[in-house]
């Protein structure tokens, strides 16, 4: 809970009470020593000193309090930094591409870099689609870092998209479709981080031309990431539970198929929505990059709430004189 005082310089007074309870203790005894003289018995009033120091404490303690204002914070004004990002990443097969089963693959890599992008910039929020021959959302916009690093070491796999190809055309005009229908989850997502080797069909290259446009009118921010490099690299061969076999390589005309970076289409694509292409080596210029375009959020959101604390004190205070009065009479 987060608390805050009008007049915190109030709270100093508490210092006063310390010695209170000796006070308290030295005029009982006093007065028990007065009534033993005048009686001629030994009177004891040891538990009820006791029980009164207690309760003026507490009396004078809540006086105090709520002299000093203090209120319980609900809504948060300070200046905050933050965006929504969406990353949008090839689950296509070619990700899965390796020189043998014990080297990574290049979406081993890509998760590195999208578990520090989210790590360094704490104050955003992310979301996550996958696509090969289709696009699905694989997760909601979050920023729960645990939850989304989870989503990202067991949620994104190769062919979590079970269809062929990588279709970045229908990734990117299922995020438009997402701003459009859904405005109140994606309405403020400018920015995605589309994270892909490049090894693109003819026919998916020239359905990047088409989708350009609607990427700007929708006013989407491409940043995209190239994975792999110029070097061919077989695709080894995957059982039903994705695990590699090795020695067994993909192939095409009865020959080991290799696969390598095109960033040509990735370079275009983000120059065209007003993005920037980066390659997964700059990895550093990545993150400064994507702070860039982090926002205050102050001007949009509401002054700060906050909750008066000092009708719980009050009620406090009130038991506590009355138990006062009482003790007085007994």
């Amino acid at each position: 809970m987060n608390i805050d005082f009008q007049n915190p310089e109030l709270l100093l007074l508490l210092i006063v009470l310390i010695p209170l309870p000796y006070i308290l203790r030295k005029g009982y005894q006093i007065r028990q020593n007065s009534l033993n003289a005048f009686t001629g018995e030994e009177l004891s009033l040891t538990k009820k000193s006791r029980l009164v120091t207690i309760v003026a404490i507490i009396f004078l303690s809540t006086l105090l309090l709520q002299a000093a204002g203090p209120k319980r914070i609900l809504t948060d004004s300070d200046n905050t930094l933050s965006e929504n990002f969406v990353f949008l990443v090839d689950v296509s097969r070619s990700m899965a591409a390796r020189i043998d089963c014990d080297a990574t693959t290049r979406l081993d890599r890509a998760k590195v870099l999208m578990s520090k992008i989210v790590s360094d910039l704490p104050g955003a929020r992310f979301g996550f689609a996958g696509f090969s021959g289709l696009s699905f959302v694989l997760s909601e916009l979050s920023y729960d870092r645990q939850y989304l690093l989870n989503i990202i070491n067991n949620g994104i796999f190769i062919e979590v998209v079970p269809l062929p190809g990588s279709d970045i055309a229908n990734a990117l005009h299922v995020m438009i479709e997402k701003k459009q229908e859904q405005p109140l989850v994606y309405k403020n997502v400018d920015y995605v981080i589309l994270i892909s080797d490049g090894d693109l069909a003819t026919e998916d290259i020239n359905s990047l031309e088409l989708i350009s446009p609607l990427v700007r009118e929708a006013s989407i921010e491409l940043i995209s990431i190239g994975v792999g490099s110029d070097d061919g690299v077989p695709i080894p061969t995957l059982d039903v539970n994705n695990n590699c076999l090795d020695g067994q390589y993909e192939r095409a005309d009865g020959k080991e198929f290799y696969t390598n970076l095109v960033d040509a289409s990735l370079r275009t694509i983000a120059d065209e929505t007003g993005g920037k292409y980066f390659h997964e080596s700059e990895q550093e210029d990545i993150i400064v990059y994507l702070k860039s375009k982090l926002q205050s959020l102050t001007s949009n959101r509401p002054p700060q709430q906050t909750e008066d604390l000092n009708g719980i004190l009050l009620a406090l205070s009130t038991v506590s004189l009355f138990l006062l009065i009482l003790l007085k009479r007994l």
